[in-house]
């Protein structure tokens, strides 16, 4: 296997650190025992996630079964076994927009780590935070037991409105869609050339543009199968 491709396997089965905080009903967040008055002010600290080269977007796209434009529905938190230790996931049932890529199933479940399980929570820096309402282009893998976001937060992508930066001045504002890197990526080194990244392909680039760049892109690699 090519140092390459031994990145891309081990950030897709490497579990990040992560911060385990009890909490209030209310979400905030208690000392734990034997902590220090401040630390109930400070809050939880964000956990680090495995350190991760950038990856490209053929990388991303031959470690993706699909690649959707969605938005998510819905989400429950609950306690699994994960890599020989009990942690918290969350389950986010995503509303498949556009299917850009592949064949997505009809209902769609994805796995993320972290999440709120009674007072506990704990949070991950490193993989997708999927919002609620919020839509998104989502490189989606298999995993063993459960759908996955291919890379964690580099597969995940948020569409934000934003303007037409071309447009005439004077002329009408024209609302144009983009994506923007996900919101917890933990610590992702620069991408050594020549290839560039899949985030400086996709951020800041126009919701049909970065559909055509995957559409190209994985074409390209199933033509070669």
């Amino acid at each position: 296997m090519s140092p390459r491709a031994s990145a891309i396997a081990l950030l897709l089965a490497l579990p990040p650190a992560l911060t385990l905080s009890p909490q209030t009903p209310a979400g905030d967040a208690v000392p734990a025992a034997g902590a220090s008055p401040g630390a109930l002010l400070s809050g939880p600290r964000a956990a680090q996630a495995a350190v991760a080269i950038q990856l490209s977007l053929d990388e991303l796209v031959s470690a993706a079964s699909y690649v959707v434009v969605a938005t998510a529905t819905e989400q429950h938190s609950k306690w699994e076994e994960l890599g020989g230790s009990r942690r918290i996931v969350t389950y986010t049932r995503l509303s498949i927009d556009r299917a850009v890529a592949g064949q997505p199933d009809g209902e769609v479940w994805v796995r993320t780590l972290g999440g709120v399980v009674g007072d506990v929570g704990q949070h991950v820096a490193g993989d997708a935070q999927l919002r609620i309402g919020a839509q998104a282009m989502i490189f989606v893998s298999r995993a063993s037991s459960a759908l996955v976001v291919s890379g964690m937060a580099q597969g995940h992508y948020p569409v934000v409105d934003g303007e037409d930066t071309r447009r005439v001045a004077g002329a009408p504002r024209v609302a144009v869609r983009r994506l923007a890197a996900s919101p917890s990526s933990g610590t992702v080194l620069a991408r050594p050339g020549p290839a560039i990244s899949a985030r400086e392909q996709l951020v800041g680039a126009t919701l049909d543009a970065a559909i055509d760049a995957v559409s190209r892109a994985w074409k390209a690699k199933h033509a070669q199968k």
